[in-house]
This record gives C-alpha cells, structure tokens and sequence, in this order.
C-alpha cells in the first residue's frame, strides 16, 4: 500500500487533482462552532486559541463540491460534525450532489462541559456518511452507533484528535488514501507515524 502526505492548504491542492480521482474523502473540518478549549491552565497553550477558519462557511461548501468533484463514481464520503451544525452539514452536501446513507453517532468516554445545571452532558459527536452514487461497504455490516474512545491526557497531540481506531474503521470499510494537513507541526506528527508504520512492516517478530 502507498500512503502519500502533502503539506500545504487542501483546497489549493485538490485543484490538482484530475476529476473523478479519489477513491475516498474523509474529513475533520471546523465545526463552525468558534471552538477553543478552556480547560487548560495554561491559556498560552495553542489548544487555548480558537480553530483556524472555525467561522468560515464558504470554506466548507467550497471543500465539499471539491470534494465531489475529486471523487470517483460510487465511492464514499465522510464528514464529522457538531450536533450544533449538523443541518448546515448535511445540506451542503446534499447540495453538491451526495447521497447522505447515515448520521453515524460516534459515542464517546466522556462529557462536554457547557452550561452544567441547564444542560444535559453531550457524549456523542456526528459522523455524515454519504456516497457519490452507490458505495458497498467492504466486510460485514455494523452499526451506526460506534463506540471509541476519545483521545485524551498525553496522548492528545490536537485538540479534536479523533481516535486511531475510528479512523481505521471508515478506511478499512472505503479504501486506501493520500493526506494533506496545511499545519506544519500536525504534518510532522502525521508523517512521523507512517514512516513507523512503513518500517514495522518489515520488522519479523
């Protein structure tokens, strides 16, 4: 398998990509909810600053048609969301021409904060699994409830790291991929783990 990772801005690069190209979009774009986390005592911590373009609407739609245009007939894509923004989510890209198959529920091991005596706890974030036209989905068929565990402490090297695990589980059900991070510290993380991956190949046991 070849795992390509490009550094640099995703919609500028895609432009390069030929129409009907890509086997499989999946994507952890700004939420469009302002999101900064308050948790950490240190307020220098880059966690503590607000996601880049976390207000920019056009940015998604533009990434979604894109995204569209990119992929090849009968293949899949897969957004995560906010409950919060979930219908601006789904119209947009019900709008650019996919079929949305589910609202995959991802539940995780802990609690959002927000207004604790007027609020339940929210345990859950959203997964829009839709198709450009009919994408049969590799092995048996699951749920669309999925339980993993968030990332957290240490381990959390980005404020909305998603799970190894969840991540493999849409790859290995859609395909083989290429990445592209714009943020060089998150490139250097994300290219540090696959060359790992690409040497433990080779080691025998």
């Amino acid at each position: 398998m070849v795992i390509k990772l490009y550094r640099g801005d995703c919609l500028e690069l895609m432009k390069d990509l030929p129409d009907g190209s890509i086997d499989l979009v999946l994507t952890d774009p700004p939420y469009l909810i302002n999101y900064k986390t308050k948790r950490r005592k240190d307020k220098t911590h880059r966690f503590c600053k607000p996601i880049i373009n976390d207000n920019n609407d056009q940015l998604i739609i533009d990434f979604i048609y894109e995204s569209y245009r990119v992929l090849k007939d009968n293949t899949a894509f897969y957004c995560f969301c906010s409950p919060d923004t979930v219908e601006f989510f789904k119209y947009s890209i019900q709008q650019a021409g996919f079929k949305i198959k589910n609202i995959i529920v991802w539940v995780k091991n802990n609690w959002t904060a927000g207004d604790l005596k007027a609020q339940y706890g929210k345990q859950y974030e959203l997964i829009i699994y839709a198709n450009k036209g009919r994408r049969e989905l590799n092995g048996k068929r699951i749920s669309d409830v999925w339980y993993f565990d968030r990332v957290a402490g240490k381990k959390q090297l980005h404020q909305n790291q998603k799970p190894l695990e969840l991540i493999q589980q849409i790859i290995e059900k859609s395909s083989n991929f290429i990445g592209i991070e714009k943020d060089e510290t998150y490139f250097k993380i994300a290219k540090k783990r696959i060359d790992e991956a690409e040497k433990s190949k080779y080691v025998s046991i």
